[in-house]
């Protein structure tokens, strides 16, 4: 959301397409986007795995979205292409990848894919993999409900073309960043970068 936000906020257009339906205007809207320069596509539900393909490990309906992520890289005056695969999203057939990366590369637009694992292989420029460290919840009283208080998130680069492998860093996604759980100490940052063997 936060690269759709600053995309949107520099007068770029941005396409975000997903099979999970899992994105969210009011969380867009949160993070800064402008909600009126982002198209939005899912496959239509009644899109089943292809027929012609009893066995074949990678669904029509992921198919589709990786074809419409091809025609709007087509079509140019996209900035930002969001695809999120899913939870289950296979490896990427290499022809789909290499079609995707050298559409992207010609039209100068950066393709996000949001997936469990690499689904790009070769063709991904920047692979991050995201590892829940925490989960933060508080009670106002010991009889009170669990209130959620947000996630520590580990960032970790896991493949890098232009550069290093295997930084690394927190990211605090806090509803509130004053909450006790998220409070800071002095000089702390909300994204502090951390050695690869630390712990939280």
């Amino acid at each position: 959301m936060r690269f759709v936000a600053a995309a949107t906020r520099m007068g770029e257009v941005v396409a975000w397409l997903e099979d999970a339906r899992r994105f969210d205007p009011a969380s867009a809207l949160a993070a800064g986007a402008v909600l009126d320069r982002i198209l939005w596509a899912s496959p239509d539900d009644r899109c089943k795995a292809d027929p012609e393909s009893p066995g074949t490990l990678y669904p029509r309906r992921l198919s589709l979205i990786f074809k419409a992520a091809e025609l709007v890289l087509k079509a140019g005056g996209f900035g930002l292409v969001v695809i999120d695969a899913g939870a289950g999203a296979g490896q990427l057939p290499r022809s789909i990848a290499l079609r995707l990366a050298r559409e992207a590369e010609r039209s100068s637009a950066a393709v996000i894919v949001i997936a469990p694992h690499g689904v790009c292989g070769a063709f991904a420029a920047l692979s991050l993999n995201l590892t829940r460290l925490k989960a933060s919840f508080s009670r106002f009283t010991p009889a009170s409900p669990a209130l959620f208080e947000g996630l520590v998130i580990q960032a970790a680069v896991v493949r890098n073309k232009l550069g290093r492998v295997g930084g690394s860093a927190l990211i605090r996604a806090a509803i509130d960043p004053a909450a006790p759980g998220f409070a800071r100490r002095e000089g702390q940052s909300p994204a502090a970068p951390i050695r690869r063997a630390a712990s939280v």
